[in-house]
Order: structure tokens, then sequence, then C-alpha cells
């Protein structure tokens, strides 16, 4: 009975250590797609609700770089067209500031169409709009005309001269990685859950199988007690 509750509760504690390992795999492995996203400087970057602060780090202000993000919906017409010219922008901008040796400018997309608290928090009313994000200030692209050129020139001095603001706080959206915590810590507690009763199950069954064998001895021992001797033969 005793090896049989020693592995029980050994291989759930092997589970649990499992689940922990996998999610710090997975955690690692997210860590590691999105420092190669970032490392294309050309490449425009897809922003969400649940990854947008974790990769801009926009209201701190920290170590990702500058982000120029065009906030856009599938279905206006207007944003059709300027997403047309993102793709170039990026690489546009990213020659120039490789060229000047300056870092580089991360080039951005978020649609606000399934990005409801972004388009809240920046308060958008309508699109196509285009922020710089620098140093925890959010600077506004303001004029009608989304070319190119006058998009890189915004992003790389232009954007002294516009309309500022300090990036307003990240409201509490749940990332993939507080997701993962949270399943995880879930997992472990719903494990020490479960093998705690099942200690108390396999406890509970040792306690009864004891007092069942001590009540069989027990009664063994009446029954002998109570027959009759049996008379020794005659010499």
């Amino acid at each position: 009975m005793t090896t049989l509750f020693g592995a029980r509760r050994a291989a759930w504690i092997a589970a649990l250590v499992s689940t922990a390992v996998l999610a710090q795999y997975e955690h690692e492995a997210t860590e590691q797609q999105i420092a190669e996203e970032l490392a294309f400087g050309a490449s425009v970057v897809e922003l969400d609700e649940q990854n947008f602060e974790h990769l801009t780090q926009a209201a701190t202000g920290a170590t990702s770089g500058d982000w120029l993000v065009l906030f856009c919906k599938e279905s206006v017409p207007r944003c059709a067209k300027v997403a047309t010219n993102w793709e170039k922008v990026a690489k546009t901008l990213a020659s120039s500031r490789e060229a000047k040796g300056l870092p580089r400018i991360n080039v951005a997309t978020v649609d606000t169409g399934t990005s409801s608290w972004l388009r809240k928090r920046f308060s958008i009313q309508s699109v196509p709009v285009v922020h710089l994000f620098k140093g925890g200030v959010m600077y506004s692209f303001q004029g009608s005309g989304f070319s190119v050129d006058r998009l890189v020139q915004f992003a790389e001095s232009d954007f002294e001269r516009s309309s500022r603001m300090l990036v307003p706080p990240e409201p509490h959206v749940a990332t993939p990685h507080d997701q993962t915590f949270l399943i995880t810590i879930g997992t472990i507690a719903a494990g020490a859950v479960v093998l705690w009763l099942v200690d108390q199950g396999l406890l509970s069954y040792y306690v009864w199988q004891k007092r069942k064998a001590r009540a069989a001895a027990k009664a063994e021992k009446a029954k002998a007690a109570s027959a009759p001797a049996v008379a020794a033969p005659a010499q």
C-alpha cells in the first residue's frame, strides 16, 4: 500500500513538473519568435491587443525602438490605398536608416476592426491614422497625403512639428504570456488538489483495510475463545 501511495504521488509530481517545463518552453519559443520578427527591419509587423504593448513598449519608451504604426480597417476604402504603400514605407525607411547609420524604426499595422481596446486607448475616431511612438510620446501624422515620401519624412524628422501627447497607459488586456502563466498556475493548483484528494483517498482506504484486518483478527480470536474445549484422549 505504501509503495502504491508513493508511486501515485511521484506520477502526479512528474506531471506537474512536465507542465511547468512545457509552459517555460512555450514562453521561450514566443520570445524567440518576437526576436526573429523584429530582426527584419524592412518587414511590417502586425499588432493587436495581445501583443501591442509587449512588442512596442510604447507607454514606457523602453528598448524595442521607435514604432510607426498605421491604424486601419480593411473595409474602409482609404485604408486599402494606404495599406498598399505600407510595405514600401517599411522598406524605404529601413534603407534610409541603414544608409545613415541610424537605429531602425519599426513599421507596423493595427486592424481597428478587431482591436477595439486599442482604438479606444488612442481615441481613434476614423481611419486611416498614423502615429509614431517614440520615447513614451505619441506623434500624430497630419494631412491627407499618405505618400511614401511624406510618411518616411514624418517618421525621420517631420514628427517634431506634429501634435504630440504622452502615450496613454495600457488597459489591462491579457497577453499570451499572461494566459500561459495563468494556465500553468491553474494546472499546478488543480494538480495539487487532485494529488491531495488521491492521498486522502489512499490513506482512508489504507486505514479501512487495517481496521478490517483488526476486526477480522478480533472476531477470529473471539470465535476461538468461545469454542468448546476438545477433551484430551484417555490414556
